[in-house]
């Protein structure tokens, strides 16, 4: 019997996961010292925490990829799925951002 991409063990090599990691923080970190020119060029969105998500975890998707790349392999669907889930974590920390600092 198959089991499902989430029951299969996590895949991600080490050191390309502690890279997307460390990427996604520091690009979370800038977004904090851009957050007044987002609030001031973007008044009329409704959710600017959902635009940064989206831009954020965008960008780390492409460099997951280019990491797979650089060592000659491309990522699966389990290891995608686990991309996803480690993500994931930090909707918390962008929204929080906009908590502290309401528009």
């Amino acid at each position: 019997m198959s089991r499902s991409l989430s029951e299969q063990k996590i895949t991600i090599p080490k050191p390309i996961k502690d890279f997307v990691e460390n990427y996604t923080k520091l690009l979370i970190e800038q977004t904090k010292s851009y957050l007044p020119f987002v609030k001031v060029a973007y008044p009329a969105s409704k959710s600017l925490t959902d635009a940064c998500y989206s831009l954020i975890i965008g960008n780390a998707l492409s460099i997951f990829i280019q990491q797979y790349t650089m060592r000659l392999m491309y990522p699966s669907p389990p290891e995608f799925e686990e991309f996803g889930k480690i993500t994931a974590k930090y909707r918390k920390e962008i929204e929080k951002l906009f908590e502290i600092n309401p528009l």
